[in-house]
């Protein structure tokens, strides 16, 4: 027994639990006070902006992509401070799918050992790109651990008698609600996330039946996990439509698939593009996954390979499920094939080479402890390296980096809008709300670019010829200015100053008509 009461097998993975939780909260701070934002840009801003600004239930000018962390975020009024608190969820999310999907997948085995060393392999080896689009940009670590928790939450609770066979479907009606809730939460987020652990619990139910689990206890479980996910899809899909239809868009998600012909160039390219991304991770990966085989070919630690075959493959097999869906749409390929949308295959596939790892780890007596020591000790040692040592001042000048090419000007310019390229326009956007707020206050200035519209309305009752604008002085700013314009009813326009580095325009009067 334990000192504070607690004692057997279920106590010593709740302290495991409890010390992993405390490195997952430590990796996402440690993340957020490091360099992590030196990679900052226009679409990682723009929620920033809707906390601030104006909070809309989805991204700005979309139908997906729920704005769950910028409503919770909203109370906060500093935008540096917005931005830390945003990024430190998103962080944190992002870090807890990886153990709530070992969790999920291994829920007998020793899931605290094989979800430390996959959170510590994961802060240490993917490129900074990725790391950054994962943890900060996408959506795909939120909704994951949103709708993993759910799972978790539904199932039966520890004080629940054990069943066997169909009694693995007695839940606790409020277990099942709150799950529910989670999971629904989880498509706002991220309208396909069910789809992506729809294809695991039909892998790992076939890799159940394969190692020879029971088959009504499995077909319970599945059938539990699929109404859930069945319904988080539901809503899902019944959120974007009213999205897309408040936008005016007609299409629908289902609409969004290459022809079929196209489909095998299609996943080629992607492939390619991910492999070029992130070669190094995936080579580790395939190293981890050859050594935990090995090692499981021991003597000793033969009996335990077949099963923990059996679950990579499932892992696998869910990656390559999910990897087909997503480079098969037709946005994936009109944006230029981009590894990002395959980000839940890559962990899917991290964890199936780091679960093989871990199992003759833990089967080892003499290892299990210490390798969770070790690997609940290589979580922070993996952010430093990766990212350098916590500092505000850092972020601050980070940010400032970034975010402040043209803030000054525009505030001396006495500009009112600020149009020009999107890449330009939103970390600039930013950094003019900081500064006001450092300041005390100031007029705002707003955007004329993509994603503008939900703040059209605090400026568009105002006398055009009044409105100062300001466009960075940039081939591509005036290419994408002039589009912004006109579709903004503000064009044509009239040169009044020129800055060192850009344009300070106004809407040109409207010829009067001749007499006659």
């Amino acid at each position: 027994m334990t000192a504070d009461g607690e004692s057997g097998p279920g106590a010593d993975r709740g302290r495991r639990a409890r010390w992993l939780l405390a490195a997952l909260v430590a990796a996402a701070a440690l993340v957020d006070l490091a360099a992590f934002h030196r990679l900052e840009h226009g679409d990682s801003l723009v929620p920033v902006l809707v906390s601030l600004l104006r909070w809309t239930p989805f991204y700005w000018d979309q139908e997906r992509f729920g704005m769950l962390v910028p409503l919770l975020a909203a109370p906060v009024k500093d935008p540096l401070w917005n931005l830390l608190l945003q990024r430190f969820l998103t962080i944190l999310a992002g870090l807890s799918a990886v153990v709530l999907l070992a969790r999920h997948v291994l829920p007998a085995r020793d899931w605290p050992l094989c979800g430390a060393l996959a959170l510590a392999v994961l802060l240490a080896l993917p490129s900074g790109g990725w790391s950054f689009e994962y943890l900060a940009d996408q959506p795909y670590g939120l909704s994951l651990a949103l709708a993993l928790a759910g799972l978790a939450v539904a199932e039966p609770g520890p004080g629940s008698p054990a069943g066997q066979g169909w009694a693995v479907l007695r839940r606790s009606p409020w277990r099942l609600a709150l799950g529910l809730a989670l999971v629904l939460l989880a498509h706002w987020v991220n309208a396909t996330i069910g789809l992506v652990l729809g294809f695991l619990a039909a892998a790992r139910a076939a890799e159940d039946l394969a190692t020879g689990a029971p088959r009504g206890e499995v077909a319970g479980r599945f059938l539990v996990d699929a109404v859930l996910l069945a319904a988080g899809l539901a809503g899902g899909i019944a959120m974007f439509r009213a999205g897309a239809a408040a936008l005016g868009h007609t299409r629908h998600a289902a609409e969004g698939f290459l022809p079929l012909a196209q489909w095998p160039a299609s996943w080629a390219t992607t492939f390619r593009n991910a492999v070029a991304q992130e070669g190094p991770w995936l080579a580790g990966l395939a190293l981890a996954a050859v050594a935990g085989a090995a090692l499981l070919s021991l003597p000793s630690l033969r009996p335990a390979r077949r099963q923990a075959l059996w679950r990579a493959a499932a892992l696998a097999v869910a990656a390559a499920l999910w990897f087909g869906f997503a480079a098969s749409l037709e946005w994936v390929a009109g944006s230029a094939h981009h590894w990002r949308y395959v980000s839940p295959s890559m962990l899917l596939l991290h964890l199936a080479a780091l679960s093989l790892l871990a199992e003759p780890l833990s089967l080892a007596a003499r290892l299990a402890r210490p390798a969770l020591g070790a690997a609940l000790l290589a979580v922070p040692l993996a952010v430093l390296a990766a990212w350098g040592p916590p500092s505000l001042a850092g972020v601050r000048a980070d940010l400032a980096a970034v975010t402040g090419r043209y803030a000054e000007a525009v505030l001396l310019a006495r500009c009112d809008l600020l149009t020009g390229d999107y890449w330009s326009v939103w970390p600039t956007l930013w950094r003019l709300e900081q500064l006001a707020h450092e300041r005390g206050g100031g007029p705002r200035v707003y955007a004329v670019c993509h994603r503008a519209t939900p703040t059209m309305s605090a400026w568009s009752g105002r006398p055009k010829g009044a409105l100062r604008i300001c466009r960075p002085r940039t081939a591509v700013a005036e290419r994408d200015g002039e589009r912004w314009l006109k579709l903004y009813g503000l064009w044509p326009v009239e040169l009044l100053e020129r800055w060192p580095a850009l344009d300070v325009l106004a809407p040109a009067a409207a010829p009067q008509a001749g007499g006659g």
